[in-house]
């Protein structure tokens, strides 16, 4: 298992929880969060990227925090069945010259990122990744869903490709 506590020990910004992110929900994600009732309006919103509409969860009322995110116990109510665009956080996958790349949000730029190389291996060879090779244009473009304030507080660091068994990239 990989510990973020070296990495983001000292980082003042909050997670991804408890930010202006917006994940998206993807259909393999939706079979996972119906299969424990956590799947209707109350939870998930439809939202439109580059013309397209797709289901993102939603935030808690006046707030920035997700409605999976449990306050009391400082955890994700969903953690099991959480989308692939939360388990895949603090790493996405940005467009960059015309290719698809891993990129990781850091305020840790000085970090040793060799770490990061199974992980990353772990995300491609997860099968809920094909529900977003599928959309890759709508999912690494998703800035739109984030203010744009809170998308300049933390920097990104390019790691490399996104390697895939999907002939169309």
């Amino acid at each position: 298992m990989i510990s973020f506590t070296k990495l983001c020990g000292s980082c003042q910004h909050q997670g991804c929880c408890t930010n202006s992110s917006v994940p998206l929900v993807f259909l393999h994600d939706l079979s996972g969060l119906k299969s424990i009732g956590k799947s209707g309006s109350e939870y998930l919103q439809e939202v439109t990227i580059k013309n397209k509409k797709v289901l993102a969860v939603k935030k808690k009322n006046n707030s920035n925090v997700c409605v999976f995110w449990d306050e009391s116990k400082k955890m994700c109510s969903v953690y099991e069945n959480r989308p692939f665009d939360c388990r895949a956080y603090p790493f996405d996958i940005r467009l960059i010259h015309g290719k698809y790349h891993w990129i990781v949000y850091s305020c840790n730029p000085d970090s040793d990122w060799q770490w990061s190389e199974n992980y990353l291996q772990s995300l491609e060879k997860d099968m809920e990744l094909n529900g977003v090779y599928d959309d890759m244009e709508t999912f690494a473009n998703n800035t739109e869903l984030i203010l744009p304030q809170e998308s300049q507080k933390t920097p990104f660091i390019i790691l490399r490709e996104v390697k895939n068994h999907k002939s169309k990239f």
